[in-house]
Order: structure tokens, then sequence, then C-alpha cells
């Protein structure tokens, strides 16, 4: 007993003596930060004011260069240092000059050697579109808190979206997004259809994640989109074997689609998406759809049931709500193509916090005049634990065209929305008939751990 309460009293010392070098720990990184901070402060600002200026820009451009020019001890040396610099390149220094004096009076009011809008217009210049978000009370919050200001910056030839959101006196970049021609998302080729689909139990499982879209084709006739996500880590050479069936209520075989699919593009996370796309009466089916890797010998299969029902004699006349990694003018593949461009799924709408994402949905069936319909669809965002309005950002928008069927896309910042679970409905209206229609999806927020 005495050798155990030895061993007890041992072991609280050394946990307290690791509690005590945690806090020393972080008070000595705490301090090395401030002290790292304050010695950056105190060279920026013993610069003169057209030295402070260059000296953000060319954080922008070349953070090298910059921390050289900072270090200098003089004016002189500073001068030469800028001028070797752009030797040569009279033409993009006067670009440099001209962005650098701009971003300063704009954004350096403040904290100018915090705020990332700063870095972010030296180096890509004007936003071919400045979306400005200003602070609005919440619903349901107490008076004192607020949205925090934020902005959305648009380049669109370069085909990058920055979301900054005002934290203190800086804005801080929350997420970068990327979309056009750069941008390839991993997905699976349909290269061959085949007769022979063996039913050979596979022992390794072949990871894939599947969900589902509802879209009216046209009166009595729906289409179905199925959209699944495939973990496959060695694509040399590789071709997946897929077989999706349907079945109707009776039991009897109405659908039954076997083709080969080879890896397109190249995935950091071994992730490659797919889409079936099946036209299907209105009726309540069961989906089978298998995936098998004959060189990894893995296969995995899905079964679930789906109604269909609700499109009957056109009673639903707006699509399940769509979650997509991107939408864009971009054409990949016939199979993610939609009116409004391609329209690649994101499967499982889980995503860090801040991450943007894409939503899309039709509306059918809506009243025009001379051959145009018109409508404004509003997304409203519910806490879904405590079941909370919260205050969004571009999320109003309006359409028109031609014919009566609205193909509806749109992008959703979550900016400084806290992890969770959340409800998204889309309320559209037609204006001209002032009918409303309504549709409903869910997504989840994670914080990164980082």
């Amino acid at each position: 007993m005495l050798h155990i309460t030895k061993m007890r009293f041992r072991l609280n010392k050394a946990i307290q003596v690791f509690r005590k070098d945690k806090r020393l720990l972080f008070l000595a990184v705490l301090t090395l930060v401030c002290c790292g901070t304050n010695i950056l402060g105190a060279k920026y600002y013993r610069l003169l004011e057209k030295e402070r200026k260059l000296y953000l820009g060319l954080r922008g451009i070349d953070s090298v260069a910059a921390d050289k020019y900072l270090d200098l001890p003089s004016a002189t040396e500073r001068k030469n240092f800028y001028d070797q610099y752009w030797q040569n390149r009279d033409e993009q220094r006067q670009e440099f000059e001209r962005r650098s004096e701009y971003a300063f009076k704009e954004f350096g009011k403040y904290a100018p050697l915090t705020d990332e809008r700063i870095p972010v217009y030296v180096k890509y210049g004007n936003p071919s579109r400045r979306y400005i978000i200003t602070p609005e009370k919440k619903v349901g919050i107490v008076s004192k808190e607020y949205v925090r200001p934020a902005e959305v910056w648009t380049y669109k030839e370069e085909g990058i979206e920055f979301d900054f959101v005002r934290l203190t006196r800086a804005y801080k970049i929350v997420a970068k997004s990327e979309f056009g021609v750069r941008v390839r998302i991993p997905y699976l080729k349909e290269v061959a259809p085949i007769d022979d689909f063996s039913d050979t139990i596979f022992f390794k499982k072949l990871n894939f994640d599947v969900t589902c879209g509802r879209f009216r084709q046209r009166r009595n006739l729906v289409r179905l989109e199925i959209y699944t996500k495939l973990q496959i880590e060695d694509t040399t050479g590789v071709q997946i074997f897929r077989r999706v069936r349907v079945y109707n209520e009776t039991e009897s075989l109405v659908v039954d689609k076997k083709n080969i699919l080879i890896p397109e593009g190249t995935s950091q996370d071994f992730i490659y998406y797919d889409e079936i796309n099946l036209w299907l009466a209105p009726q309540r089916c069961r989906v089978i759809i298998d995936y098998i890797n004959k060189k990894s010998q893995s296969g995995s299969r899905k079964d679930f049931w789906i109604d269909l029902l609700d499109y009957k004699e056109d009673a639903k006349k707006i699509s399940d709500l769509v979650f997509a990694k991107l939408i864009d003018d971009v054409l990949n593949d016939e199979k993610f193509y939609k009116p409004v461009g391609r329209v690649m799924p994101l499967v499982t709408p889980v995503l860090p916090v801040s991450t943007p994402f894409y939503i899309y949905h039709e509306v059918y069936n809506l009243k025009t005049q001379e051959g145009q319909y018109l409508l404004k669809t509003d997304y409203e965002i519910y806490n879904k634990e405590k079941m909370r309005k919260e205050i969004v950002d571009v999320m109003s928008q309006s359409n028109s065209g031609e014919g009566d069927v609205a193909y509806i896309a749109a992008k959703y910042h979550p900016m400084d929305l806290l992890p969770g679970n959340y409800i998204i409905v889309a309320k559209t209206t037609d204006l001209l008939s002032g009918e409303n229609f309504t549709a409903v999806g869910e997504f989840t927020l994670e914080r990164t751990g980082k």
C-alpha cells in the first residue's frame, strides 16, 4: 500500500511539472510571436510612407525580396535594392507601384501589416467582381452579436475567388476557391459497355459513397442522377467495372447498365467522382450499384430504395437540392453537363469550415410571358441542432430565361459560420404567377484542427 501511495505521489508530481512546462512553453511561444510582431512593426514604422507602400506591395509578389528590403538599414540602400529589383522592367514596375499605392490607400488605414486584401490586390489587381457584406444583426441572437464584415473577390480570368472576413481591424482570407479550365476534378470516364459482369465476391472492400438527385425530365418521366465517389489508390492501368440495376415495386428489372470505367485526371487524395443518369417512370424503385476494381481485387455494393412518385403527373414542380464541388462553364464529360455548365457532385456534403460550395436545382412548369419565365430564389440557412436561422451572404438571386423550366445554380460562402450541422432551404417564387416552390438539403461544417 505504501509503495502504491509513493507511486501516486510521484505520478501527480510529474503531471504538475508537465502542466507547468506546458504553460511555460505556451508563454514562450506567445512571447516569441509577440516579439516577432513587435519587431516587424518597429521595422515597418521606421520606413518612410512611400517605402511602406512599396514594402507592402512586395509582400504580395515576392516575400523574400520584401524581407530583404525591410532589413536594409538605410533609405539609400533600400532605394538601390528596389531599383535593382525592377531593372529592365519599367512597365511592370509602374503597374506594381500603381497597385501598391491604391491598396495602401484603400485597405491600409487601420492594420496595413495584417490586412490580407493588400497583397492580393497587388498580386492580382482589381477583381472582376468585389462583393461587400455589411454587418447585420443576427436573427434570434442577442443584440450585441453581429455578422462580421466580409468581402468576396472574384478574378474571372484567373479562375480564383477569395473570401475575406474582418477579424478585429484586419481582413483575413478564410477561403480561396478556384474554378475554370485550370480546375480538373478527377472522375471516372465510361469507355465501353460490357456484357459479362461477374458477381464475384471480393474480400477486399472498395470504398465508395453514393447519393442521388431527382429531376423531372418530362411528364411522367424522371431523371434519376446517382452520384458516387470512389477511393482508388493505384490508377496505373486500372479499369473499374460498374453495374447499375434498377427494379420496380414488383421486383421486375427495368435497368441493367454495365460499363467499364477508367480514372481520368490525378487525385491527391485518391478520390474519383462518377455520375450515372437514368430515365425512369415515376414509381418506387430499388437500386443496386456494384463497383469492382479487378487490379486490386476489391469490390463493393450499395443497395437502396428511392421514391420517384412525387413526379407523377407533374405533381412536384421543383427538383431535389443538389450539392456540388464546382459549377462553371467548362465541359469535361457529358454526364456532368447541365444547362448551367458542368456540375461536379459533392456526394458527401461535409466540408471544413469556411469552404465555399455550390448548390443546384430545377423548377418546372413556370408561367411565361412572351416565352420567358421570371423568378427569384432566396436561400435560408438554419442551425439543425438549435433550429436557428442564420444570416447568410450572397444567397438571393433572380433568374429569367426562355421556356417554362429554370436551371438554378448558386455558390454559398459559409464565411465565419461555426462548425455544425445545417439545413439549407431554397425558396423559389414564380414572379409571374406568384407560386412558391421549396427544396431542402443538409450540409455539415467541420473544424479543420489547424
